[in-house]
């Protein structure tokens, strides 16, 4: 018996393993492509509502003659710009600080500074809302030289000298 050999002819499939890899990397690359852009504007969005809360902010810094007010006397005693140094250092230049009626404000109404030239000292009277008499107040000190705020001053400490400052807050009147 002769043996038949069959010849195999090859068949033309295609190859659908290299077929399937490509359609799943072109739609790896459209899935990669839509959160890039998506993640993309979401950043955009963010930073932009940082900007407008950030512009909020500024506009609605306290401002003076509308917030609060300040009058300065004896001005032959100190320099402004020496004293102003001296109360930005102290913190009394901070008007949101000042005008925040939470635990973490100032909640003040009213500061009075008066100057002690032989001690080269400022001295505060800081009045909280709602105070009720003119012995309602904190007393604060603050060294020129030293520049460094002084604490355990008595009531006399401000007596007889020279008042060079006030801060008013008119939000509360």
């Amino acid at each position: 018996m002769k043996k038949i050999h069959f010849k195999q002819n090859a068949v033309n499939k295609p190859k659908l393993p290299y077929f399937r890899l490509t359609i799943a990397v072109i739609i790896l690359i459209i899935v990669i492509a839509s959160l890039l852009f998506v993640f993309h504007n979401k950043q955009s969005s963010v930073s932009h509502s940082e900007t407008s809360q950030v512009s909020s902010q500024v506009t609605s810094q306290p401002k003076e003659r509308k917030d609060y007010t300040i009058q300065y006397s004896n001005s032959s005693l100190i320099k402004r710009t020496t004293l102003n140094t001296a109360l930005k250092k102290a913190g009394l230049f901070d008007f949101n600080y000042l005008l925040n009626t939470s635990d973490d404000g100032g909640n003040d109404a009213k500061i009075l500074v008066y100057y002690n030239q032989t001690n080269q000292q400022l001295v505060f009277k800081l009045y909280q809302n709602g105070y009720q008499s003119d012995k309602d107040y904190q007393i604060g000190s603050y060294d020129l030289q030293q520049q460094t705020g002084i604490h355990g001053l008595q009531p006399s400490a401000f007596n007889g000298l020279p008042l060079v400052y006030t801060w008013e807050n008119l939000q509360t009147k």
